[in-house]
């Protein structure tokens, strides 16, 4: 995983972590895009790979 995209996405993971309205957000999220989409929309930028690596981690 290319170390700005991992940083990024450590960094969403801190903040869904930190906000229950955000993990409910990403818990009800139909998709793995969906996810994505919502992560760049609060201003990180990583892959649907990524998430799917972060998830089997």
């Amino acid at each position: 995983m290319e170390t700005m995209s991992k940083s990024q996405l450590n960094a969403f993971v801190a903040k869904v972590g930190a906000s229950p309205e955000l993990k409910a957000k990403v818990d009800s999220a139909g998709s793995i895009d969906a996810v994505v989409a919502l992560a760049q929309a609060e201003g990180h930028d990583f892959s649907a790979a990524s998430w799917t690596r972060h998830l089997r981690g």
